[in-house]
């Protein structure tokens, strides 16, 4: 009975809201259903013949959960996931009540949910997951977590929730030796050794006299393993398995969640070809606001990526910024950002230093360019209103990039979608 009742209530409410035009609808039709049926989304994801899989981690979770959602539905499961990107409990309420059928049965195998941090540990209470990826701890909205200790406890206690499997990065000591002394199976994914100076460690990026990473033996065994990349392209090892590809996800750290995707994937569909779900990584294009590209009217593209922390900024700058290509920052501090944007001081942006034209946006725009002042980085524009910043930037006939967190992004990809009207 409650799960007729609660999928009905949250469709209607999410149609009322659609109706009214407003924003916030993909977790409104979910705290409506939370309140007033009680115990609905452990009720629902009972049905899944093949259980809930929980991607859980300070960065890339949308990404690495678009490309294991793909890689199942690419080799025949029916897949349920919270593809908005709404990861708190209620917007994962809001997705499964908009996917079942009305009489409340979900017609899929398998769940797939990229959770935050502290609502993974709480949706463990409501469901065990079978399957939980670990992706990486690091600083991250410094006003709500605190210390980056914070976050890889919360993550450690979802994945010692895992019943099945639990699947780590053996690069973050924080999280890998923490299930090292669990029953439950541990397969871990990593980067070669050679490759570890391209993915710091977030008390890499801000100790003072930080010495670089050696390269040294690994006494674990990994399942996935990022051997080398060159632009696009990067080879990985899948079990004894090698092959390289091109993939249409950008940036050298969507590189190493595409090893946590395999592993993740290979641990869940032990029968199918490694090379087979190598080589399906090559049809995943990036997630909403992750990298897409944006072609406008003037023949110029403009890319578009999300960057929340230290680490996600330090990636971007190194993927994504090309000599004499104009750059916009856009920076708030809202709920969804981060009221502390302290951590823009911890970010090296020595890849803008020789840049022509930077441009910095949103409300806490003036916060930034003193920031770049700092390291002797002219900033040409400085201007709080985000649809004006970007027509400047867009009016360029150049390619450029936009660096934005959350709720700049979101502003700014809307934007661009009504200026480009195609998205490569």
């Amino acid at each position: 009975m409650r799960k007729t009742v609660g999928t009905l209530l949250g469709k209607s409410v999410a149609g009322t809201v659609k109706l009214r035009g407003k924003s916030g609808g993909q977790a409104m039709p979910g705290l409506v259903v939370e309140t007033l049926v009680p115990g609905y989304l452990g009720i629902m994801l009972k049905q899944l013949p093949d259980g809930v899989a929980i991607i859980t981690g300070t960065n890339g979770k949308t990404t690495t959960t678009k490309m294991v959602v793909e890689l199942l539905r690419a080799n025949g499961k029916r897949v349920l996931t919270n593809a908005t990107g709404s990861n708190l409990t209620r917007g994962i309420i809001s997705s499964v009540s908009q996917q079942a059928k009305h009489s409340g049965k979900l017609p899929f195998d398998v769940a797939v949910f990229e959770l935050d941090e502290a609502y993974a540990r709480q949706f463990t209470d409501v469901m065990q997951p079978w399957y939980v990826l670990g992706l990486n701890a690091s600083r991250d909205q410094l006003d709500r977590f605190g210390e980056v200790d914070k976050i890889a406890s919360l993550i450690t206690e979802t994945m010692l929730a895992a019943t099945r499997a639990i699947v780590v990065n053996a690069d973050d000591k924080r999280l890998s030796t923490s299930v090292s002394g669990t029953s439950t199976p541990v397969r871990y994914f990593g980067v070669a050794p050679q490759l570890i100076k391209y993915f710091p460690r977030d008390d890499e990026l801000v100790a003072v006299h930080a010495e670089k990473a050696m390269i040294t033996p690994r006494k674990i065994s990994l399942s996935a393993e990022l051997t080398g990349f060159s632009g696009d392209h990067a080879s990985y090892r899948l079990g004894n398995v090698q092959a390289r590809i091109e993939l249409q996800v950008t940036g050298q750290h969507n590189l190493q969640n595409a090893a946590a995707a395999l592993a993740l994937v290979n641990t869940m569909l032990p029968d199918v070809e490694p090379k087979a779900l190598i080589k399906q990584l090559a049809q995943v294009k990036p997630a909403f606001g992750r990298g897409q590209t944006f072609k406008l009217k003037n023949g110029s593209e403009v890319q578009l990526n999300l960057v929340k922390n230290p680490a996600s900024f330090r990636q971007g700058l190194s993927s994504y910024v090309k000599p004499h290509m104009p750059i916009m920052i856009a920076i708030n501090d809202r709920i969804a950002d981060s009221r502390d944007v302290s951590w823009l001081w911890d970010v090296d942006y020595s890849d803008l230093v020789k840049h022509t034209t930077v441009l910095t946006s949103g409300s806490r725009a003036a916060d930034m360019a003193l920031r770049l002042h700092y390291d002797d980085i002219l900033v040409d524009l400085i201007e709080s209103d985000l649809d004006l910043a970007l027509k400047k930037l867009c009016d360029r006939k150049e390619d450029k990039v936009i660096f934005a967190t959350y709720t700049a992004m979101l502003r700014l990809h809307a934007a661009l979608e009504k200026k480009a009207g195609l998205e490569l």
